[in-house]
């Protein structure tokens, strides 16, 4: 099964800190919902076990994720998982817009899950992916405008 989200999250924060972030693992691992475990690789790779769940299925997915750039100032995030005998895959593009007081953070995701999640149903398994995604993506604004408002 096929889910497409997008989204925009503004940030009080300059577009040169957001960048900084967004292209740190250890930092944006830091913002996955219901984390449990982060282990990051290197520059752009990081593992993740997070909690899932949705509807009657429940447990642990050990994440794989890959950050990098693309089209020139936005930046890609790959990530693949499994666990409880699902997969998921999942591209996200994000790109920065610097605007009067921050950064819009532009972001689509494309996903496909596969194994019992994907018998769960399309509306409740795309809310599901909604609400995470849309959370991760919150998760870094407030992480963004905490810091610098620590920091001014």
């Amino acid at each position: 099964m096929k889910i497409q989200l997008n989204g925009v999250e503004r940030i009080r924060a300059e577009k040169a800190v957001v960048y900084g972030f967004i292209t740190d693992p250890n930092q944006v691992g830091q913002c996955l919902p219901d984390l449990q475990e982060l282990t990051v690789q290197d520059q752009h790779h990081m593992v993740a076990i997070v909690s899932i769940g949705i509807g009657p299925i429940r447990g642990t997915f050990k994440m794989e994720a890959a950050i990098s750039p693309a089209d020139g100032e936005g930046l890609a995030l790959k990530l693949k998982g499994s666990g409880m005998g699902n997969g998921l895959a999942m591209e996200s593009r994000m790109s920065l817009v610097a605007v009067t007081d921050g950064t819009e953070l532009h972001w689509s995701a494309e996903a496909s899950v596969s194994g019992p999640l994907a018998g769960v149903g399309g509306r409740l398994l795309e809310g599901q992916a909604r609400k995470t995604t849309e959370q991760l993506f919150m998760n870094i604004r407030k992480a963004l405008e905490t810091g610098s408002q620590a920091a001014g």
